[in-house]
């Protein structure tokens, strides 16, 4: 290939964030209390207790901001939060650019138990970074999962 450097490094957020309204937090709230209701009512204590922490740790991880995150691609593979994913590790490739909505790089794992990893490519060039993965590994499209589709629709 052409034209290509010897690494690709940017910087990118961990996660996209959407900014929650305060509706937001009231739908979980009475989601969360409907499922306490619930949980008193048919004598489940401990399902209330779970309700009330897992309302609690959703508010508090929607509220969170993501960190600027370092990504490197090299030749000895991909470097992502100081993990080193190796080429002989990742299956194949896709990257998912459909702005303004989505810019990220999908790796599927060899891994029978692992997910796919998702890297927000940021102001990375998109093309430039199919390019030289082409190098190294296969391009198939992987579709988007479930959890990542209902994610996306609850701003989440």
């Amino acid at each position: 290939m052409d034209n290509l450097p010897s690494k690709i490094k940017w910087s990118a957020p961990e996660y996209e964030f959407h900014e929650k309204i305060p509706e937001w937090y009231w739908v979980l709230g009475i989601i969360t209390a409907a499922m306490v209701l619930a949980a008193v009512v048919l004598r489940n204590f401990l399902f209330a207790v779970f309700a009330v922490l897992a309302g609690f740790s959703v508010g508090l991880y929607g509220a969170r901001r993501p960190r600027l995150v370092s990504h490197e691609i090299n030749p000895g593979g991909v470097l992502t939060r100081n993990k080193n994913l190796n080429y002989e590790d990742i299956s194949h490739f896709w990257v998912n650019y459909d702005p303004p909505t989505k810019k990220e790089l999908i790796l599927e794992s060899k891994k029978t138990f692992s997910a796919h990893t998702v890297i927000l490519l940021g102001n990375a060039d998109p093309e430039q970074i199919r390019r030289y993965l082409l190098q190294y590994l296969k391009e198939k499209k992987i579709e988007e999962s479930l959890v990542a589709v209902i994610a996306r629709a609850l701003k989440f």
